[in-house]
Protein backbone atom coordinates (compact mmCIF):
# COMPACT_ATOMS: atom_id res chain seq x y z
CA UNK A 1 0.00 0.00 0.00
CA UNK A 2 2.64 1.94 1.01
CA UNK A 3 4.75 1.22 -2.53
CA UNK A 4 1.43 2.27 -4.66
CA UNK A 5 0.78 5.56 -2.74
CA UNK A 6 4.95 6.51 -3.55
CA UNK A 7 4.56 5.74 -7.25
CA UNK A 8 1.27 7.76 -7.17
CA UNK A 9 3.02 11.03 -5.99
CA UNK A 10 5.82 10.25 -8.07
CA UNK A 11 3.48 10.34 -11.25
CA UNK A 12 1.90 13.20 -9.88
CA UNK A 13 4.91 14.88 -9.20
CA UNK A 14 6.52 14.50 -12.63
CA UNK A 15 3.32 15.98 -14.02
CA UNK A 16 3.32 18.83 -12.39
CA UNK A 17 6.79 19.93 -13.25
CA UNK A 18 6.17 18.55 -17.04
CA UNK A 19 3.14 21.46 -16.98
CA UNK A 20 5.12 24.34 -15.28
CA UNK A 21 8.09 23.52 -18.22
CA UNK A 22 5.90 23.83 -21.23
CA UNK A 23 5.06 27.48 -20.10
CA UNK A 24 8.78 28.44 -19.37
CA UNK A 25 9.86 26.70 -22.93
CA UNK A 26 6.77 29.30 -24.29
CA UNK A 27 8.41 32.18 -22.49
CA UNK A 28 11.31 31.59 -23.97
CA UNK A 29 10.64 31.07 -27.07
CA UNK A 30 8.24 34.43 -27.19
CA UNK A 31 11.37 37.13 -27.24
CA UNK A 32 13.34 35.02 -29.42
CA UNK A 33 10.24 35.18 -31.88
CA UNK A 34 9.86 38.77 -30.63
CA UNK A 35 13.18 39.81 -31.59
CA UNK A 36 12.72 38.00 -35.23
CA UNK A 37 9.38 40.29 -35.92
CA UNK A 38 10.87 43.29 -34.37
CA UNK A 39 14.02 42.79 -36.62
CA UNK A 40 11.15 42.16 -39.43
CA UNK A 41 9.85 45.40 -39.30
CA UNK A 42 12.89 47.20 -38.85
CA UNK A 43 14.35 45.79 -41.80
CA UNK A 44 11.26 47.22 -43.76
CA UNK A 45 11.34 51.28 -44.68
CA UNK A 46 9.05 53.11 -42.49
CA UNK A 47 6.21 54.50 -43.97
CA UNK A 48 4.81 58.24 -43.84
CA UNK A 49 1.96 58.88 -42.01
CA UNK A 50 -0.77 62.19 -41.68
CA UNK A 51 0.29 62.78 -38.55
CA UNK A 52 4.21 62.34 -39.77
CA UNK A 53 4.97 59.99 -36.79
CA UNK A 54 5.87 56.30 -37.36
CA UNK A 55 3.49 53.56 -37.58
CA UNK A 56 1.77 51.96 -34.21
CA UNK A 57 4.17 48.90 -33.57
CA UNK A 58 1.45 46.28 -31.44
CA UNK A 59 3.03 44.60 -28.56
CA UNK A 60 3.74 41.48 -29.43
CA UNK A 61 4.36 39.46 -25.95
CA UNK A 62 0.64 39.64 -24.24
CA UNK A 63 2.06 37.98 -20.62
CA UNK A 64 2.00 34.84 -19.63
CA UNK A 65 0.33 33.16 -21.97
CA UNK A 66 2.30 33.94 -25.08
CA UNK A 67 0.49 35.28 -28.75
CA UNK A 68 -2.91 34.30 -27.13
CA UNK A 69 -4.33 35.67 -23.57
CA UNK A 70 -7.67 34.43 -23.08
CA UNK A 71 -7.74 36.54 -19.71
CA UNK A 72 -7.49 40.38 -20.98
CA UNK A 73 -7.91 42.31 -18.59
CA UNK A 74 -9.25 45.76 -18.82
CA UNK A 75 -6.02 47.61 -18.35
CA UNK A 76 -4.48 45.49 -21.02
CA UNK A 77 -6.98 46.60 -23.20
CA UNK A 78 -6.70 50.65 -22.63
CA UNK A 79 -2.82 50.45 -23.31
CA UNK A 80 -3.81 48.65 -26.79
CA UNK A 81 -6.58 50.81 -27.36
CA UNK A 82 -5.45 54.29 -25.68
CA UNK A 83 -2.62 54.68 -28.77
CA UNK A 84 -4.88 54.24 -31.30
CA UNK A 85 -7.46 56.21 -29.96
CA UNK A 86 -4.86 59.20 -29.73
CA UNK A 87 -3.93 58.43 -33.56
CA UNK A 88 -7.56 59.07 -34.72
CA UNK A 89 -7.75 62.18 -32.42
CA UNK A 90 -4.45 63.35 -34.51
CA UNK A 91 -6.41 62.58 -37.62
CA UNK A 92 -9.56 64.39 -36.85
CA UNK A 93 -6.82 67.29 -35.85
CA UNK A 94 -5.56 67.38 -39.10
CA UNK A 95 -9.04 66.84 -41.27
CA UNK A 96 -10.22 69.80 -39.13
CA UNK A 97 -6.81 71.57 -39.71
CA UNK A 98 -7.32 70.61 -43.89
CA UNK A 99 -11.20 72.25 -44.13
CA UNK A 100 -10.22 75.06 -42.70
CA UNK A 101 -7.27 75.62 -45.02
CA UNK A 102 -9.42 74.70 -47.88
CA UNK A 103 -12.15 77.32 -46.21
CA UNK A 104 -9.18 79.75 -46.07
CA UNK A 105 -8.34 78.95 -49.50
CA UNK A 106 -11.97 79.13 -51.08
CA UNK A 107 -12.30 82.26 -49.29
CA UNK A 108 -9.24 83.73 -50.86
CA UNK A 109 -9.87 82.67 -54.46
CA UNK A 110 -13.65 84.17 -53.95
CA UNK A 111 -11.97 87.47 -53.12
CA UNK A 112 -8.99 87.52 -55.35
CA UNK A 113 -11.81 86.42 -58.35
CA UNK A 114 -13.90 89.25 -57.16
CA UNK A 115 -11.17 91.77 -57.23
CA UNK A 116 -10.65 90.62 -60.91
CA UNK A 117 -13.86 90.67 -61.74
CA UNK A 118 -13.97 94.45 -60.21
CA UNK A 119 -10.78 95.34 -61.89
CA UNK A 120 -11.89 94.03 -65.25
CA UNK A 121 -15.53 96.09 -65.01
CA UNK A 122 -13.74 98.98 -63.86
CA UNK A 123 -10.82 98.72 -67.08
CA UNK A 124 -14.14 98.57 -68.88
CA UNK A 125 -15.85 101.61 -67.69
CA UNK A 126 -12.95 103.61 -68.27
CA UNK A 127 -12.33 101.98 -72.05
CA UNK A 128 -16.15 102.88 -72.41
CA UNK A 129 -15.24 106.80 -71.20
CA UNK A 130 -12.32 107.10 -73.29
CA UNK A 131 -13.87 105.88 -76.41
CA UNK A 132 -16.66 108.42 -75.42
CA UNK A 133 -14.33 111.13 -74.91
CA UNK A 134 -12.68 110.26 -78.19
CA UNK A 135 -16.21 110.55 -80.02
CA UNK A 136 -17.00 114.03 -78.39
CA UNK A 137 -13.43 115.05 -79.17
CA UNK A 138 -13.75 114.00 -82.62
CA UNK A 139 -17.18 115.54 -82.91
CA UNK A 140 -16.04 119.17 -81.64
CA UNK A 141 -12.86 118.68 -84.17
CA UNK A 142 -15.36 118.37 -87.02
CA UNK A 143 -17.87 121.02 -85.28
CA UNK A 144 -14.23 123.06 -85.23
CA UNK A 145 -13.59 122.35 -88.80
CA UNK A 146 -16.87 123.56 -90.09
CA UNK A 147 -16.42 126.73 -88.17
CA UNK A 148 -12.59 127.63 -89.79
CA UNK A 149 -14.55 126.50 -93.15
CA UNK A 150 -17.26 128.62 -92.46
CA UNK A 151 -14.86 131.50 -91.08
CA UNK A 152 -12.82 131.24 -94.06
CA UNK A 153 -15.59 131.59 -96.31
CA UNK A 154 -16.06 134.92 -94.19
CA UNK A 155 -12.68 136.15 -94.65
CA UNK A 156 -12.81 135.26 -98.46
CA UNK A 157 -15.80 137.37 -98.88
CA UNK A 158 -14.76 140.46 -96.35
CA UNK A 159 -14.12 142.28 -99.50
CA UNK A 160 -16.07 141.11 -101.98
CA UNK A 161 -18.68 143.52 -103.09
CA UNK A 162 -21.45 143.06 -105.75
CA UNK A 163 -24.12 145.91 -106.80
CA UNK A 164 -27.11 145.82 -105.13
CA UNK A 165 -28.63 148.59 -106.97
CA UNK A 166 -27.90 151.45 -109.08
CA UNK A 167 -28.87 155.23 -110.58
CA UNK A 168 -27.95 158.05 -112.81
CA UNK A 169 -28.72 160.99 -111.75
CA UNK A 170 -28.67 163.98 -115.04
CA UNK A 171 -27.73 167.66 -114.23
CA UNK A 172 -28.70 170.82 -116.31
CA UNK A 173 -25.96 172.82 -117.47
CA UNK A 174 -25.48 175.67 -114.19
CA UNK A 175 -24.23 175.33 -110.84
CA UNK A 176 -23.92 171.58 -109.26
CA UNK A 177 -27.48 171.52 -107.52
CA UNK A 178 -30.13 168.76 -107.62
CA UNK A 179 -33.31 169.72 -109.13
CA UNK A 180 -36.60 168.57 -107.57
CA UNK A 181 -36.94 165.44 -109.94
CA UNK A 182 -33.32 164.52 -109.14
CA UNK A 183 -34.02 164.77 -105.44
CA UNK A 184 -37.07 162.56 -105.53
CA UNK A 185 -34.89 160.09 -107.68
CA UNK A 186 -32.63 159.83 -104.79
CA UNK A 187 -35.66 159.76 -102.33
CA UNK A 188 -37.17 156.72 -103.72
CA UNK A 189 -33.62 155.36 -105.00
CA UNK A 190 -32.13 155.53 -100.99
CA UNK A 191 -35.20 154.17 -99.24
CA UNK A 192 -34.77 151.58 -96.28
CA UNK A 193 -30.97 152.00 -97.06
CA UNK A 194 -30.79 152.98 -93.07
CA UNK A 195 -31.58 149.22 -92.27
CA UNK A 196 -29.24 147.95 -94.52
CA UNK A 197 -25.99 146.75 -93.04
CA UNK A 198 -22.54 146.04 -95.35
CA UNK A 199 -22.79 147.88 -98.02
CA UNK A 200 -21.01 151.03 -99.28
CA UNK A 201 -22.15 153.70 -101.70
CA UNK A 202 -20.30 154.35 -104.53
CA UNK A 203 -20.79 158.24 -106.25
CA UNK A 204 -19.00 158.88 -110.00
CA UNK A 205 -19.23 161.97 -111.18
CA UNK A 206 -18.46 162.69 -115.18
CA UNK A 207 -18.57 166.39 -116.61
CA UNK A 208 -18.44 167.49 -120.46
CA UNK A 209 -16.22 170.13 -119.86
CA UNK A 210 -12.50 169.82 -120.83
CA UNK A 211 -9.59 170.03 -118.27
CA UNK A 212 -9.04 170.69 -115.04
CA UNK A 213 -12.91 172.38 -115.45
CA UNK A 214 -13.94 169.67 -115.86
CA UNK A 215 -12.62 167.83 -112.93
CA UNK A 216 -13.47 170.59 -110.94
CA UNK A 217 -17.23 170.52 -112.44
CA UNK A 218 -17.37 166.74 -111.59
CA UNK A 219 -16.02 166.81 -108.27
CA UNK A 220 -18.63 169.19 -107.34
CA UNK A 221 -21.26 167.33 -108.74
CA UNK A 222 -20.14 164.31 -106.54
CA UNK A 223 -20.09 166.40 -103.33
CA UNK A 224 -23.32 168.06 -103.95
CA UNK A 225 -25.04 164.43 -104.54
CA UNK A 226 -22.82 162.91 -101.04
CA UNK A 227 -24.23 166.17 -99.27
CA UNK A 228 -27.65 165.43 -99.75
CA UNK A 229 -26.57 161.56 -98.82
CA UNK A 230 -25.37 162.22 -95.68
CA UNK A 231 -27.84 165.59 -94.46
CA UNK A 232 -31.37 163.83 -96.08
CA UNK A 233 -30.57 159.82 -95.25
CA UNK A 234 -28.12 159.66 -92.54
CA UNK A 235 -25.66 157.76 -94.94
CA UNK A 236 -22.01 157.18 -92.69
CA UNK A 237 -19.19 159.05 -94.52
CA UNK A 238 -17.32 155.99 -94.22
CA UNK A 239 -19.71 153.95 -96.45
CA UNK A 240 -19.63 156.98 -98.96
CA UNK A 241 -16.64 156.61 -101.77
CA UNK A 242 -16.20 159.42 -104.31
CA UNK A 243 -14.79 160.13 -107.23
CA UNK A 244 -14.91 163.38 -109.77
CA UNK A 245 -13.91 161.48 -113.57
CA UNK A 246 -13.86 164.83 -115.32
CA UNK A 247 -14.28 164.51 -119.18
CA UNK A 248 -13.23 160.63 -119.07
CA UNK A 249 -15.58 158.24 -121.06
CA UNK A 250 -18.23 156.75 -118.55
CA UNK A 251 -17.55 152.63 -118.25
CA UNK A 252 -20.47 150.36 -119.40
CA UNK A 253 -23.35 150.60 -116.37
CA UNK A 254 -24.90 147.48 -115.86
CA UNK A 255 -28.32 147.36 -113.94
CA UNK A 256 -30.46 144.26 -113.35
CA UNK A 257 -28.01 142.02 -115.56
CA UNK A 258 -28.55 144.47 -118.69
CA UNK A 259 -25.31 146.59 -119.75
CA UNK A 260 -26.29 149.74 -121.48
CA UNK A 261 -23.69 153.13 -122.00
CA UNK A 262 -24.48 156.05 -119.54
CA UNK A 263 -25.92 158.57 -121.61
CA UNK A 264 -23.58 162.26 -121.05
CA UNK A 265 -25.98 165.20 -120.84
CA UNK A 266 -24.18 168.82 -121.25
CA UNK A 267 -24.85 169.83 -117.24
CA UNK A 268 -22.75 166.47 -116.33
CA UNK A 269 -23.65 163.05 -115.00
CA UNK A 270 -23.62 161.23 -111.72
CA UNK A 271 -23.76 157.66 -111.49
CA UNK A 272 -24.68 156.23 -107.82
CA UNK A 273 -24.14 152.51 -106.58
CA UNK A 274 -25.33 150.64 -104.03
CA UNK A 275 -22.76 147.30 -103.42
CA UNK A 276 -23.00 145.20 -100.97
CA UNK A 277 -20.85 142.53 -99.19
CA UNK A 278 -21.57 138.71 -100.13
CA UNK A 279 -21.33 138.34 -96.59
CA UNK A 280 -24.42 140.50 -95.45
CA UNK A 281 -26.64 139.16 -98.93
CA UNK A 282 -25.99 135.68 -97.99
CA UNK A 283 -27.13 136.34 -94.29
CA UNK A 284 -30.25 138.39 -95.36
Amino acid sequence: MTLKRQIFTSVVMLALAGMCSLPVTAQQNNPANQATQTQAQASQPAQATATQKPPLTPQIRQGFWGRLNPFARKKYVQNQVAPIRDRLNELDGLSADNDKSIADLAAANKAALAKANAQAQQANDEANAATQQVQQTSSQADQLNQQVASVNTKVQGVDQYRIAQQAVLHFKPGPAKLSTPAQQQLDTFLQNLDTEKGYVVEVTAYSTRRGRAGDTASTDLANTVVRYLVLQHNVPLYRIFTMGMGNASAPVSAQMGEAAPTRRTRGGTVEIKVLKNSLATSGS
